[in-house]
């Protein structure tokens, strides 16, 4: 599969290899935002990986707070995707999440400041607006400078611009994969344009069949990666025994 001997023996028959990457990982991001909200989960988010005002990856989908910063299933689709950005970046990338993706800035601006007008005596931190987790609220809410005594009449403009901000468009700071080294798959491998996909033989060395993890195929979680691996052994071992 992804060991690094069948990459050389391929190559050394004549293979293109491209360059092999992890994929499928989560994402070490120490923050105090995201400090003792461990297990955590938000239903929908928007995460993008931005670079000189560009957005070079987007995607979307539940999303887990860890111990170590963020997991899910929108991290790990990003990071298949986002798989050879990020190693050209050494894993170190900045992350914009938005918390709320069906809420635009300006609609979610209208909520607060009717929050403020209808509610001016309630306290903030105990008192949510927004279908995302009680503790994640607080949390970003506490990163703007509001305390757990200040009432939403206390809100300024300025600080309501903030919280949009941190709600829509939170900067957050990847250093580096999960923790537990857990990349479940491998980007990269034996070029697809060298294997012949009815059999899985080689085009550049007949009589060599491919299947699995060597081959240039990952895919998002959801069991893309199995049945790759099920279906070109299926059709290497057919190959195979036809020839």
């Amino acid at each position: 599969g992804s060991n690094p001997l069948g990459y050389r023996w391929a190559k050394a028959l004549g293979h293109t290899i491209e360059t092999p990457v992890p994929s499928l990982f989560t994402f070490n991001i120490p923050d105090s935002r995201l400090q003792d909200l461990a297990g955590v989960s938000v239903k929908q988010v928007c995460l993008k990986l931005p670079d000189a005002g560009k957005t070079l990856k987007e995607q979307t989908g539940p999303l887990l707070i860890t111990h170590w910063g963020l997991s899910g299933p929108a991290v790990l689709k990003l990071s298949a995707w986002g798989a050879r950005v990020l190693h050209e970046h050494h894993y170190q990338m900045p992350l914009l999440v938005n918390w709320l993706p069906d809420y635009n800035p300006d609609r979610l601006r209208k909520l607060l400041l009717d929050v403020k007008s209808q509610l001016p005596r309630r306290f903030i931190t105990t008192s949510c607006p927004i279908p995302i987790p009680k503790r994640l609220w607080v949390s970003l809410v506490t990163s703007v400078g509001v305390g757990a005594q200040n009432r939403w009449a206390e809100l300024s403009k300025k600080t309501v611009h903030q919280l949009v901000q941190e709600l829509t468009q939170g900067r957050y700071l990847i250093q580096g994969k999960g923790v537990f080294k857990e990349e479940f798959v491998t980007c990269g491998g034996v070029s697809l344009k060298q294997v012949n996909f009815k059999t899985m033989e080689s085009r550049q060395c007949p009589g060599l069949y491919f299947a699995g993890e060597i081959l240039d195929i990952d895919g998002i979680t959801g069991g893309f990666n199995f049945q790759s691996a099920w279906t070109t052994g299926w059709l290497g071992g057919q190959g195979i025994g036809n020839s």
